[in-house]
């Protein structure tokens, strides 16, 4: 049975660019919140798009996130970008299961989808830019 190599074997993500971008993408989505609070705050909207709009501030902020840790690491954009998705993930769940905790269940997986997906289309879009 033959070895494997192991002094060729890198790992596929470099943290710089991961840090970076998750702190983009949560300064996204801090600002989009505020954005989103003064307008339900100071309008007639309607409640009942706020969930499309979490969608969008989700999407937003881990699409700026990973563009801009893709856009720095120059390859493996696709890596990159759903490391970044599932770190933003993790962050934004454990906060909304700090600060609301029986709110932090609901429509999980679809926020996770939202999320990974933007992720991984901003990471490739950002090794596109570098």
């Amino acid at each position: 049975m033959p070895s494997v190599n192991m002094d060729n074997f890198e790992f596929p993500i470099s943290a710089g660019p991961v840090v970076k971008g998750i702190l983009f993408a949560l300064s996204i989505a801090l600002l989009l919140s505020l954005c989103a609070g003064l307008i339900y705050h100071l309008s007639p909207l309607s409640e009942k798009t706020l969930p499309l709009l979490a969608a969008i501030i989700l999407a937003s902020g881990a699409f700026g996130g990973s563009l801009t840790a893709g856009r720095q690491a120059g390859n493996k954009g696709l890596y990159h970008g759903l490391a970044v998705g599932l770190l933003f993930f993790i962050v934004v769940w454990a906060a909304a299961a700090l600060f609301v905790p029986g709110q932090a269940g609901l429509n999980i997986f679809y926020k996770l989808l939202i999320i990974l997906g933007s992720g991984t289309i901003g990471g490739v879009f950002g090794v596109g830019l570098s």
